[in-house]
């Protein structure tokens, strides 16, 4: 999109919207910039709890690892111990009763036994139930034959029934040989439960998992997995193995309670531009509906009532209006009233104006009247038609010209006619030559067809006196002698606007009169080219004679 196109969309838009509309679109915009900083601070805080988070989960399970891995050390310290009985490391029958004594002070440890380097149980501190012979036991080929401590499981003790893990320490005799082990059983539900009665914060759970589980989760790796429980509540958890290769703790909290916080303060974040957005949407959407809205709505009634040149005698503003929008009544006031005075000033010239130019007509009217009279006294003193002929034509064209001034005076407005009706000026146009020249209008018939049309009044005498000519020219020489006829005036407009202006005869034709034409001739043509046009001779009905002028409508 170009540059130009943008200039008008946005040209277009602000001239499609409303003061309020603007003023609350500055007032946003201007909090754009608040709600990036917001959404920036709301983010960077979930990011900074995340990390305080997975640091609270991790401290958490660490501290759950040191109290599971002092069962362990105390449960190794006892085997320690145990191995350096003799009647232990012989299997005697005093060593059931030493075992049995050495579990009382393990709360965790399901049993203890005594097993030789081929897997026979030798004694243990409850009686095994099942089978005295492990040595086909999954658990008993992953314990080490060294004099280290080792583990196995974790497992489904066969006795209760339980998960366990399996710790065992190996005995050695002073040459280096194998002896077997002295083993004892974790209850790892016991352990779990205990662990879990330890922790301050109750919403936790705490879970011991099989280390060769969470080797082969492909989520083992991060820090914190978060997971959905069959309620839909999301839960993040840390793990940590403090028995290598077997057991693990997992630690976990609800997310709801761990960001807690952090979901009331993003929300704070979040909301307070909105809420800051939504009060200064409402202070502005009252100060401009009160202060400017109204205020200006009102000024435009004001200046509606002006136009119509009402102006009240007092008109005072809202007390609650801004002070340059009070300064700006009061100058429309003290405008109306300025405005006032002058257009009294200027009716009172107009007045004058229109009795002097009404005067002036009357007065143009009575001096053509008082011609008329002296052409009329000096034909009168004529003896032959033939001495009369040049002053009654000069007197029907002065008649023309009255005619035009009696229309003018006879206007409603006469000092500001600029139109006369054409239909009306060329029907009492042609009334006027028909008194004129009573003996010939007993053979001769004038007819006027004409539209009715308004034009300007500088054009009504060039087209009164076309047609005075071309009327008196067709009843002197178009009809010689006692011939009869009729002369035919129209005036159409046809659709281009074209203005036709013909007067035609019935008489002889042009090839009679055409030595007679003279100064007739010449005053035709001189109205047609007033008129913007050129004169126009042709034949009428085979045998008579047209006088045209043709001229556009935006001519006149």
């Amino acid at each position: 999109m170009s540059a130009r196109r943008i200039s008008a969309f946005w040209h277009r838009w602000f001239q499609n919207q409303s003061l309020r509309s603007l003023l609350l679109a500055a007032v946003g915009g201007a909090l754009v910039p608040v709600f990036l900083i917001s959404f920036g601070q709301a983010f960077a805080r979930l990011a900074h709890d995340r990390e305080v988070v997975q640091s609270s989960l991790t401290d958490q399970v660490s501290i759950s690892e040191e109290q599971a891995r002092h069962v362990i050390e105390t449960g190794q310290q006892a085997l320690v111990r145990l191995a350096d009985r003799l009647d232990v490391r012989q299997g005697t029958p005093k060593c059931r009763e030493t075992l049995a004594i050495a579990l009382v002070g393990m709360p965790f440890v399901s049993n203890l036994a005594r097993i030789d380097p081929k897997g026979k149980i030798l004694c243990s501190a409850h009686p095994i139930l099942v089978t005295a012979d492990v040595s086909d036991r999954t658990w008993w080929k992953e314990l080490s034959s060294g004099p280290a401590l080792s583990a196995a499981g974790p497992l489904i003790d066969r006795a209760t029934g339980q998960p366990s893990l399996v710790l065992a320490l190996g005995l050695v005799d002073q040459q280096g040989k194998p002896e077997g082990h002295i083993a004892f059983g974790v209850d790892l539900n016991r352990l779990e439960q205990d662990l879990n009665r330890r922790m301050l914060d109750r919403r936790a759970q705490l879970t011991l998992v099989d280390a060769k589980v969470l080797a082969s989760d492909t989520r083992a790796n991060d820090p914190i997995e978060v997971s959905r429980d069959s309620q839909g509540r999301t839960w993040s958890a840390a793990t940590q193995v403090f028995v290598p290769k077997h057991l693990a703790i997992r630690y976990a909290m609800p997310d709801e309670v761990l960001y807690s916080s952090t979901f009331f303060h993003m929300a704070t974040d979040i909301a307070l531009p909105l809420i800051a957005l939504l009060f200064a949407g409402a202070a502005t959407w009252f100060a401009m509906e009160y202060w400017a809205i109204r205020p200006i709505e009102r000024l435009r009634r004001i200046a509606k009532h002006y136009g119509a040149g009402l102006v009240p005698e007092d008109h005072v503003g809202d007390a609650f209006e801004p002070q340059e929008l009070l300064e700006l009544h009061e100058e429309m006031v003290a405008m109306a009233a300025r405005v006032d005075l002058r257009d009294r000033h200027l009716i009172q010239i107009a007045k004058q104006k229109d009795a002097l130019v009404r005067e002036l007509h009357h007065r143009v009217k009575n001096n053509i009247q008082v011609v008329l009279s002296l052409l009329s006294l000096q034909a009168r003193q004529l003896e032959t038609p033939e001495q009369r002929a040049p002053l009654e034509q000069v007197q029907a064209r002065v008649t023309a010209l009255a005619l035009v001034q009696r229309l003018i005076v006879e206007s409603d407005d006469p000092a500001h006619a600029s139109t006369i009706d054409v239909q009306l000026l060329l029907t009492d146009l042609c009334a006027q030559i028909r008194r004129s020249y009573p003996v010939q209008m007993q053979r001769i018939k004038i007819e006027c067809d004409c539209d009715p049309m308004p034009i300007a009044t500088d054009l009504a005498v060039p087209i009164s006196m076309f047609v005075v000519e071309a009327l008196t020219n067709a009843i002197i020489h178009a009809f010689p002698g006692d011939a009869t006829g009729r002369v035919h005036v129209s005036l159409r407009v046809d659709a281009q606007e074209l203005v036709c202006l013909q007067v035609c005869d019935t008489g002889v034709g042009w090839a009679e009169t055409t030595s007679k034409l003279g100064t007739g001739h010449s005053l035709l043509t001189a109205f047609g080219r007033q008129l913007g046009s050129k004169l126009t001779l042709s034949p009428y009905n085979g045998g008579g004679s047209c006088v045209g002028v043709s001229f556009l409508m935006t001519s006149l």
